[in-house]
């Protein structure tokens, strides 16, 4: 069981959130595509208290298209969005969604989402 549900295709640019997410004191479960992050929200959705999602996935559908879906599955689910391309691309997310624009800081998007999940960031 994972606090954070992780979509991201870039592999570095994942292993340095999750890193910083666990930093955090926080359990990750990481997935790289849409299709990964769907079965894994279809088995485990309501163990998840926050989804942190890159918007442009590569081939598939969107972050923003896991994000409803999640949401769906799970309407208490906070939503973290990271993205390359404009912040206003937000018009198209779920309502009451964070927008990171890369590049950030994984150690801010870290205490941002502890933030939400109203959680006090562990520091080492």
């Amino acid at each position: 069981m994972a606090d954070v549900l992780l979509v991201e295709d870039e592999a570095d640019v994942a292993e340095l959130v999750q890193e910083a997410l666990e930093e955090a004191g926080l359990t990750v479960a990481v997935v790289h595509n849409d299709q990964g992050a769907y079965e894994r929200l279809e088995r485990e959705a309501r163990s998840f208290t926050t989804l942190v999602a890159d918007i442009n996935l590569g081939a598939g559908t969107t972050g923003f298209d896991v994000a409803r879906r999640a949401r769906a599955l799970n309407p208490d689910l906070k939503v973290v969005y990271i993205t390359g391309h404009a912040a206003h691309l937000d018009r198209f997310g779920v309502e009451d969604a964070l927008m990171f624009p890369k590049p950030f800081d994984p150690v801010e998007l870290a205490d941002q989402v502890t933030m939400i999940m109203g959680r006090a960031r562990r520091r080492a």
